[in-house]
């Protein structure tokens, strides 16, 4: 479903990737881990267009992204993004619900507007939405009228409504206060238990042990390991993922 291959990433003078290669099979779950600032959120942001990187490929479901090397994008590449963002739904720490919208606004707009689904249709197709993630009595609430879970849990259900075959997620509980990260991390397990190909970038080790197929290890812009999650928890490789996993868990 997506390939990396020789990703070289850097801001201004500093580099951060020097080389990644990963691949991402249809209906797996890989989570990324490792300390902050280590290049996960930057990983996502590059397989979905949102960042460009200097050297290296990214394959999106048959769809290729190539790095645009400081020069303007060409309506090519701007193409190929647009391709990819319809494939693929991300979901970020901040929840980025627009402010002015309830709820069934905020899931309806792009369907409506990207997808050219009537508007009747994605109404329908959004109260399922919010139905599957039990805010069916919040449809119309304004953003600001929701908990940090409930914002969250509206914003993968946007996402969602793009009808989208991978989900990528930014550190989907880091902004949520620790009673509410429950609610998020369940429908993100419901949506791993139905066969979503799915990429989690997270500090919640105890819910990347569980949902992951694969863990990948991220520190200073490298992938240190890339496991199974009882292999990673229980035998790391390496000393840099021990020392992390150590503060983590004991933290």
């Amino acid at each position: 479903m997506i390939t990396v291959r020789g990703l070289h990433k850097q801001f201004g003078q500093h580099p951060l990737f020097r080389g990644i290669d990963l691949d991402i099979s249809r209906g797996e779950v890989v989570v990324l881990i490792g300390p902050s600032g280590s290049g996960k959120s930057t990983f996502l942001r590059c397989i979905n267009g949102l960042e460009d990187f200097e050297q290296g490929g990214i394959v999106v479901d048959g769809i290729e992204l190539h790095s645009l090397s400081g020069r303007r994008p060409e309506e090519g590449d701007r193409a190929a993004i647009r391709r990819v963002r319809l494939k693929v739904g991300m979901v970020f720490q901040q929840f980025n619900l627009f402010p002015h919208m309830t709820a069934l606004e905020n899931i309806i707009e792009a369907p409506v507007r990207v997808l050219g689904i009537d508007r009747t249709t994605a109404s329908e197709n959004a109260r399922s939405l919010l139905r599957r993630i039990n805010l069916e009595k919040k449809i119309g609430s304004y953003p600001d009228q929701l908990s940090g879970g409930e914002q969250q849990r509206v914003a993968i259900a946007r996402a969602l409504a793009m009808r989208p075959q991978a989900m990528l997620f930014d550190e989907p509980t880091s902004s949520l206060d620790p009673e509410m990260v429950g609610e998020v991390l369940s429908v993100i397990k419901d949506l791993v238990n139905e066969g979503m190909t799915t990429v989690i970038a997270t500090h919640e080790m105890g819910f990347a042990r569980e949902v992951a197929d694969r863990i990948v290890v991220f520190d200073k812009g490298e992938i240190i390991e890339i496991g199974q999650p009882e292999e990673i928890f229980t035998r790391p490789k390496t000393e840099r993922t021990k020392v992390f996993l150590s503060r983590v868990l004991q933290g």
